[in-house]
Parts: structure tokens; C-alpha cells; sequence
């Protein structure tokens, strides 16, 4: 905290979390079953009875009702908390708790709005077949038109205000390009909530929080010196670590690619990395969400619009498949609940401390009948 006291100067840092765009998008109904008690909300699809064609003075059939159940259940909890001395408190001219109280909600916010946007995967219907495809300029149109084909032979509702297309913000450039010289325009506006407008009989929502992977193939010792970027953030390899962002070699591939999970998963530091700076930390581990494994095919996953490149010596280690979800779907298609989001303020038993400190439940499921109402999209971000 020494760099947040009085001598330093300068403005507080610009919080760069965004409102929650998933309560926009879900149906909150079963809130109203275990808002305060209980944990799971049951919903049951029901069958529907076959029309036939009925013949004067003859019997006709009857079907027995069925219902297949589904649950939904609250069980994610996030939390995030911090440590505030009297003696930064009150040599700093910021107020340090009101920042953290408002960054643990807006944090709060941006885990729930992950946890609700990764069920965008089990939707019945695909583009292209599941196959990922470079959204651009020039074929969005066609894209829209293969959503907007496959949700109408269900007969999901017309109504511009149901039919939400979300995007990351690089997709919603290339519509604000693709909208040129055309008579129905893309709002110029982007509200706090991520919605951008009508456009095309849909709401177009700006989303940057849907969810992402890669596979980085590490099958070959990296030298000193190669890197692997993420979102503008670099880890280099190095034979003797000593700046942020540095990662160890150490004795073989796996070595390095265990040291390289921890660099940027933000594991214990040790003796296989070097920590990187506030700036990067927040952007990869607390608003991303970043994660890998440390598999010769290391998988990456992550949210946003996150862009990733290396600069290894040896030609195999490469990144590939690098795609991320989009959805076509009518509001309310995935149902969400949230419990007791908490802020408190305690005090340090044995010391000078306030201890900030924030919990909400979470509940997320994409019934079978929300299922038929979602188009997924599988968007090659090579290029991001």
C-alpha cells in the first residue's frame, strides 16, 4: 500500500469493471422459490399431448401427462476480501474502504455475469455447424440470418426487445461497419448494462465477459527469451528470473510449463515466476478470469475478448484453436439466481485493521424448453 500514500500523488486508478449485463438476460423468476431459504429450484418440462383427427362415433386416445424434472441449484460462492491497516487508511488521501467495498461488488458482479454467460455452450442450436467461423464485415448477415432460421422454426418470439444478440466488442465493430450506407442503424450509444440497440429486429448487447479458450502447445523446451502474450500481458522464459512477468525454464518442458501455469493463473510466487504488476494481475486474474493447464496441449479459458500470441524459438509451440462462445437467444432462456450478496466490515482481532469482505450465492442453468430458445456461435479469435 506504500505506493497509495500521500507523497506518491496521482488519481486513484479508473475501475474498469462494467455493469452486469446477465440480469438483463435472465429469467430471475425462481428467485422468488429460494431468494432466502433454500438451494435448489425445480422446474418441470412438461409434455404435450398429439393432435389428431378425430372420426365421427369413434374412441378416441388419450395420452398420460408426463413431466421430466430439472434443478437448478445455488451452488457457486464467491468471495473476495481485503486487509486495510489504520496506518494506510489514514496516510493515504484516498478513502481505501469505500474503493474496496466497491470493487469487491463490482468483482462480485463480474464472477456472476462468467458463471451465467457459461452456459451459452449448451444451446440446441449451433452456426456453422459447431465449426468455429471468423464473424466479419462482410458475412454477418449471413450469420444473423442462420440464427434468426433457426429460432423462428421453433417459433420463438419476434419481438425485438426478446431477441438479444450478444457480442464482444470487437464482433460489435465490425456490425456498427457492416451497418454502413444500410437504412437500419446500430445505436451509437452503449449503455452501462452492455445494450447497444435494435439492429436487424435483434438488441444488439456488448458483452465482454463471454466465455473464451485456446490450446497452447508447449511439446519442445522454450529458450531464454521466448514469450507468451495474453491480453497485452507478457511472460517471458528466462534461465534467471528477475523483472515481473519472468518465468522460469527450470530443468525441462514440463518444468516450464507447470512454472508458466502459475505465472498466469497468479499462484504462489516462489522460485517459478516473478510476480506481475497490479495492473496485469487485475486484468488476467480477477476481471478475465484466466486458467490453464499445464498439459503438453495446455488448455487456456478465460472470458472476454482476449487476444494471444508467442514468440517461441521452436516452431511446434504454438498457440491454436483459439475461439470464443457468441449467442443468439431470447431473454430469458437461461435462468439465474442470486442469494445473499454481503458486504461487511470487520476488525482485525490483533492489530490495527479494517477486513472489507463480500459472499454472493450464484445459480445458473439453461433449462431444456431455454435450450430451443439460443443459438450458439463458436467465433474463431485468431485474430482478436
Amino acid at each position: 500500500m506504500d505506493d497509495a500514500r500521500q507523497e506518491f500523488w496521482g488519481d486513484l486508478q479508473v475501475d474498469l469493471f462494467v455493469t452486469n449485463s446477465a440480469v438483463y438476460l435472465a429469467n430471475q423468476s425462481l428467485e422468488n422459490l429460494i431468494r432466502t431459504d433454500g438451494r435448489k429450484a425445480h422446474r418441470p418440462i412438461l409434455s404435450h399431448p398429439q393432435v389428431g383427427t378425430y372420426t365421427p362415433h369413434s374412441e378416441i386416445s388419450f395420452e398420460t401427462k408426463t413431466a421430466t424434472k430439472q434443478t437448478l441449484e445455488v451452488d457457486t460462492f464467491e468471495y473476495a476480501a481485503e486487509d486495510i491497516d489504520v496506518t494506510e487508511e489514514k496516510q493515504t488521501p484516498y478513502n481505501l474502504l469505500e474503493h474496496s467495498l466497491k470493487s469487491i461488488r463490482r468483482g462480485l458482479n463480474n464472477r456472476v455475469e462468467q458463471e451465467f454467460l457459461g452456459n451459452i455452450t449448451s444451446a440446441d442450436h449451433d452456426i456453422n455447424g459447431g465449426t468455429a467461423i471468423e464473424v466479419t464485415s462482410a458475412n454477418i448477415l449471413d450469420l444473423l440470418e442462420e440464427a434468426e432460421g433457426k429460432l423462428g422454426a421453433f417459433d420463438a418470439p419476434f419481438e425485438t426487445s426478446m431477441r438479444a444478440m450478444v457480442l464482444g466488442p470487437r464482433t460489435v465493430a465490425k456490425l456498427r461497419r457492416a451497418k454502413s450506407d444500410r437504412e437500419t442503424r446500430l445505436g451509437d450509444v452503449t449503455l452501462a448494462n452492455g445494450v447497444v440497440g435494435p439492429w436487424q429486429g435483434w438488441t444488439v448487447v456488448q458483452n465482454n465477459n463471454l466465455p473464451w479458450s485456446a490450446t497452447l502447445t508447449i511439446d519442445t523446451k522454450p529458450i531464454d527469451g521466448d514469450t507468451v502474450v495474453i491480453s497485452g500481458v507478457t511472460f517471458e522464459f528466462k534461465d534467471t528470473i528477475a523483472t515481473a512477468g519472468q518465468v522460469y525454464i527450470g530443468a525441462g518442458v514440463a518444468n516450464s510449463r507447470a512454472n508458466l501455469k502459475l505465472a498466469v493463473e497468479g499462484g504462489t510466487v516462489g522460485t517459478a515466476y516473478i510476480a506481475l504488476g497490479l495492473r496485469d494481475q487485475f486484468l488476467l486474474y480477477r476481471k478475465r478470469n484466466i486458467g490453464c493447464s499445464s498439459a503438453e496441449a495446455m488448455a487456456f479459458t478465460g472470458f472476454g475478448d482476449i487476444s494471444v500470441s508467442e514468440t517461441f524459438t521452436a516452431d511446434t509451440n504454438v498457440f491454436t484453436a483459439i475461439v470464443q462462445q457468441s449467442v443468439f437467444m431470447i431473454r430469458g432462456a437461461i435462468d439465474m439466481v442470486l442469494q445473499f450478496m454481503d458486504l461487511e466490515v470487520g476488525s482485525k482481532e490483533k492489530g490495527f485493521a479494517k477486513l472489507p469482505k463480500g459472499i454472493i450465492g450464484v445459480g445458473t442453468q439453461m433449462f431444456d424448453d431455454g435450450k430451443v430458445l439460443a443459438v450458439n456461435m463458436t467465433q474463431d479469435a485468431s485474430n482478436f
